[in-house]
């Protein structure tokens, strides 16, 4: 080959190669649906392994694409169109739906996921399931909505705090979830306005929760809040609402002339005369200390975008007066998303501010009811009351708890600022950066004041104040989280893989004074100021706790039907010592899919119409105790004398296991999700098998190691195990009338394992009873005590009692009218031993139904809720029985007395030497519930306004806690946790109930405030 042909070869060849390479391109667009964009859409170049997925916006963006390719949209559930190039740049794509149901998007740790890939136990939510309901704490609107998902509240109290356990207790220290909410971590989600929420997750096994590690033994419930639609106009949003709150049960209570009768009884049961003269009072405290309460909801929001952007903004204010007297709760809300991008960035950001302003009735579940023979007021007293003298009514003391609540100025203000960025950075195709920081700060102050006043002699510490009380609380605490990121998403071909791994930085500050002073000069002043001289006690602290964490994810997927999720992550905490490295645990999970109704063989036209099977097996940590436990303390005054000269000492006067460390809860889940009748019904299952094992908690020590104090060890362990189910049917063939029915189950078993020893939970009444306990073998907190077969009726039953012949000291304790116990270990005789298992407060299972529809401009919904299998420790009925204070239920009329013996209520008596008032079966009473917790029917009225500005407007009633089915005496058969048991406002720190674990104190019902009955009318307008 000459040059002259040699080089134009080369030229030819240049020109050739130059037209390929310039015929290859990069292609974008947005991949929708009807409804709206549709993530996770799998988009390749057919005949080549060159591919990717659209993001959570609908988007994509393929390199390397010649001008005559074609492109394949696949998507399970729509139909695969395939799209030529034909030399554009841009194509977007409108996938139809191919008989199938919309796959949803769920939050994950760290990102989104489409629910088809998933295969760990994920339930979700979305904002519409909690709209009906109308809470001050948008955690109670929960309830019911979710399997395996437990929410409980104590009482009717306006924004009361609730206690939520995702598939049961698992720990001892704290069994509560981990809230994430718009990437930020948070204790608890009391400051969200819930109109905010677009979405709710809760991860609930081990292989969903492990990329949160020591954080997520408990679970994890992601939030989503709203950031507005790209491409819309700008919308405004209204919803006002207002109603009342109505008492929805009265207790049954003796008045005054039965009660002085019942007085009289008594004493004469006991021996004494029974001539207390009868006051001519009666007064009803019930109907004094609940009343109808107001509701007042306004909110408005305002959102929009454009093709790169979107916002959201929102406020809203809510009141809510309690049915207590003293009780409100007031929350302010404001709220200001957004998200937009810059080239290959992209930025999201939440801020939120949240003010809660709260009142609370702390004498109400103290003890029992007021005795109704006081006078309301009395205006001889200072302050205005009056309490019993025991001068006239021997044996009688006690309070006037409708005098307390009105005398008692409790004001409470929490102040919450919330704010997250999360900054994204497209690397290159498929490889993405991001950066997600995180801040919520807490203020807290409490401001608790008792006046000067004179009620009575008799319990004067309680009954009398001649030096006013204050105190004044401050706090804050400051919560950050930093981490940092790196995800790869891409397809080749079958194969598609997520990888992400990251970092994470927590840090929380808590900074607490609290300042108790007593005998200001005035009743007048409320504020500590500069009055120094009346300091009697100061309290508070700084404490500081840090987590540093690791983590990778891999989600892969082989032709869209066989899928894998592994997790690794290793956290440090300073919650414990970093010798022998103590302070770090390592958390793997993995789990793996399949979805069978992909394979060739599966039939096309059967009632199942799609079926996927999954399982795992994870590892989470624990580290839910104070912060410094594995230190000891120094008591600075612990004074020494050298040479008769007292001096200044330290010593350490509690002692601790530095060897504590991480909790560790193993988890193995099993489940399935079907779709069946055209997609019409979804169907989810799950069994898991949950072990938590070297649980925390604190445990006695022998008092001759110098300490009293209980010491924190790694020093039992918990199963729980259990079944949920989930499903929804919707109705929608085109007519005028439409509905949805969601139906959740979930059957749940728990188990202490192990333990050192027995536990007992909090005291319940002033002769230090416990009926909470904590036994290897038995479920958590059962209730123990003994087994009643009646009352004796006669001395006659009584002397020939076969059980007492062995046990002539218990024989001549007894009276006619004493309970009869049983000897349920045979030894002949009835002891301590005796005291057997009397019901667990943990249900055997919980259920939720949910009915949505409407009929042309008419929509309606209906939502019950229910437990089932659980008992309830009535300490009420102790106080409303046995105690020697305070007013009495109505069914001591049909107490035991020689005229009339045929009765299962024993007799009424002060001094009770055989002991009917000891824990036994007649205080405990099955909980189990059916509700009807919410109603609500709405109408549209965007004909009638008939105005082209107002895009919608609707107008509804609500109705809340509706009716419930129940065979529970009390006000509710909802009594979740007692806050505080026995304790009253002089145990410890003024002004402060004692707190009780919730976990220790579940079942407990200490005179829970009664739960109200609501009426809500609303109208919502959209312009």
């Amino acid at each position: 080959m000459n040059r002259k042909t040699f080089s134009g070869f080369l030229m030819f060849l240049f020109g050739f190669i130059t037209t390929i390479v310039s015929a290859q391109q990069t292609v974008t667009g947005t991949v929708t649906e009807p409804l709206g964009p549709l993530p996770g859409v799998n988009i390749i170049v057919k005949g080549t392994q060159n591919g990717t997925t659209t993001d959570f916006d609908g988007r994509y963006s393929l390199s390397n694409v010649s001008e005559d390719a074609v492109l394949i949209f696949s998507y399970l559930g729509f139909i695969t169109q395939e799209v030529a190039v034909a030399g554009k740049t841009i194509i977007d794509v409108i996938l139809q739906e191919d008989a199938a149901a919309l796959d949803e998007i769920v939050v994950v740790g760290y990102g989104t996921q489409s629910k088809r890939e998933i295969t760990g136990a994920i339930s979700q939510i979305k904002s519409e399931d909690i709209a009906q309901v109308v809470v001050a704490n948008p955690t109670a609107a929960l309830q019911g909505k979710l399997a395996g998902v437990q929410v409980e509240s104590a009482g009717g109290a306006p924004g009361s705090p609730t206690n939520v356990f995702v598939r049961g207790v698992s720990s001892l220290t704290n069994s509560f979830p981990l809230y994430v909410v718009d990437g930020t971590v948070v204790d608890d989600i009391v400051f969200l306005n819930p109109k905010d929420i677009v979405d709710l997750q809760v991860l609930k096994d081990a292989t969903s929760a492990a990329i949160y590690g020591s954080r997520a033994a408990n679970g994890v419930i992601i939030i989503t809040t709203n950031r507005g639609k790209k491409d819309t106009s700008p919308t405004v949003n209204i919803d006002i609402r207002g109603g009342i709150n109505t008492q929805a049960k009265e207790l049954d209570l003796l008045n005054g002339p039965e009660y002085i009768q019942f007085l009289n009884q008594r004493r004469i049961n006991d021996g004494l005369a029974g001539n207390i003269p009868d006051p001519g009072i009666n007064t009803d405290f019930q109907d004094l200390t609940i009343n109808s309460g107001s509701i007042q909801d306004y909110g408005f929001n305002i959102s929009g975008g454009n093709e790169k952007s979107s916002y959201f903004f929102s406020s809203n204010y809510y009141y809510e007066e309690g049915l207590l007297i003293s009780e409100d709760f007031q929350r302010i809300n404001a709220r200001l998303n957004s998200q937009f991008e810059i080239g290959k960035v992209k930025i999201q950001e939440s801020f939120a501010f949240a003010e809660n302003s709260f009142t609370q009735n702390l004498a109400f579940g103290n003890q029992g009811p007021t005795l109704p023979i006081l006078n309301a007021t009395n205006p001889n007293n200072e302050g205005g009351f009056e309490a019993v003298d025991g001068n006239l009514y021997p044996g009688v003391g006690g309070t006037n708890k409708y005098a307390q609540a009105l005398l008692l100025d409790d004001d409470n203000t929490e102040r919450n600022l919330l704010g997250n960025i999360n900054i994204e950075y497209e690397i290159t195709e498929g490889l993405k950066a991001r950066l997600n920081l995180g801040i919520d700060y807490k203020n807290i102050y409490r401001n608790s004041f008792l006046p000067t006043f004179f009620q009575s002699n008799t319990d004067a510490s309680n009954n009398l104040n001649d030096a006013n009380d204050l105190t004044e609380v401050r706090g804050e605490i400051l919560s950050t989280n930093v981490e940092p990121t790196l995800n790869y998403k891409n397809t080749f071909g079958n194969h598609g893989i997520d990888i992400l791994v990251g970092g994470a930085r927590q840090e929380v500050d808590n900074n607490t004074l609290a300042v108790y002073a007593q005998g200001l000069p005035s009743n007048d002043i409320r504020n500590i100021g500069n009055f120094t001289d009346q300091v009697e006690n100061t309290g508070g602290g700084k404490f500081i706790s840090r987590l540093f964490s690791y983590y990778a994810r891999l989600n892969y997927k082989f032709n869209d039907k066989y899928l894998f999720t592994g997790i690794i992550r290793r956290d440090a905490t300073s919650r414990f010592s970093s010798n022998n490295d103590l302070n770090e645990g390592i958390f793997p999970s993995f789990s793996l899919g399949w979805v069978v109704s992909e394979e060739k063989f599966w039939p096309q036209d059967g009632i199942i119409n799609t079926l996927k099977l999954r399982g795992g097996y994870g590892e989470l940590g624990s580290q839910n105790i104070g912060d410094y436990v594995f230190q000891s303390v120094l008591n600075p005054s612990s004074n020494v004398a050298f040479a008769n000269n007292p001096n200044q000492g330290f010593a350490i006067t509690s002692l601790v296991n530095e060897e504590i460390s991480f909790e560790t809860s193993t988890t193995t889940n099993f489940g399935a999700d079907i779709t069946l009748f055209d997609r019409s019904l979804r169907v989810s299952l799950d069994y898991f098998n949950r072990d938590n094992d070297d649980v925390l908690l604190a445990l006695d020590i022998p008092s001759t190691t110098g300490s009293s104090n209980p010491v924190i060890q790694n020093a039992a362990s918990i199963n729980n195990k259990g079944f949920e189910f989930e499903a929804n049917y919707s109705y929608d063939k085109g007519s005028d009338f439409k509905f949805n029915v969601g139906v959740n189950f979930a059957a749940i078993e728990n188990e202490l394992t192990s333990a050192a020893n027995p536990i007992l939970g909090p005291v319940i009444n002033e002769e230090q009873t416990r009926v909470n306990k904590y036994e290897e073998g038995q479920p958590l907190g059962f209730f123990f005590g003994f087994q009643t077969d009646g009352i004796y009726n006669s001395q006659e039953e009584i002397d020939n009692d076969p059980f007492l012949a062995n046990d002539p000291d218990r024989r001549n304790l007894l009276q006619p009218g004493d309970f009869r116990r049983v000897d349920t270990n045979g030894d002949g005789r009835i002891d301590e031993s005796d005291r057997v298992n009397l019901g667990d407060p943990t249900p055997d299972f919980t259920y939720g139904i949910n009915f949505t529809g409407s009929y042309k401009k008419l929509d309606f919904g209906l939502f019950f809720n229910g437990v089932q299998g659980n008992e309830i420790y009535n300490v009420t009925r102790f106080f409303g029985v046995f105690f020697a204070d305070d007013n009495k239920f109505g069914l001591v009329r049909d107490a035991f007395t020689p005229a009339n013996p045929n009765t299962n209520i024993p007799r009424v008596t002060n001094l009770d030497p055989a002991g009917n008032q000891l824990p036994s079966d007649f205080f405990v009473e099955d909980g189990s519930f059916f509700r009807l917790k919410t109603l609500e029917i709405g109408y549209d009225l965007t004909d009638i306004i008939g105005s082209e500005w107002v895009k919608k407007g609707r107008v509804f009633f609500n109705m809340q806690n509706v009716f419930v089915i129940t065979n529970y005496s009390g006000y509710d058969p909802e009594v979740g946790s007692t806050s505080g048991a026995q304790a009253d406002a002089d145990t410890g720190f003024f002004g402060f109930r004692g707190v009780t674990n919730p976990i220790f104190g579940r079942g407990l019902d200490v005179r829970a405030q009664p739960r109200p009955r609501t009426f809500i009318m609303g109208l919502q307008l959209s312009f």
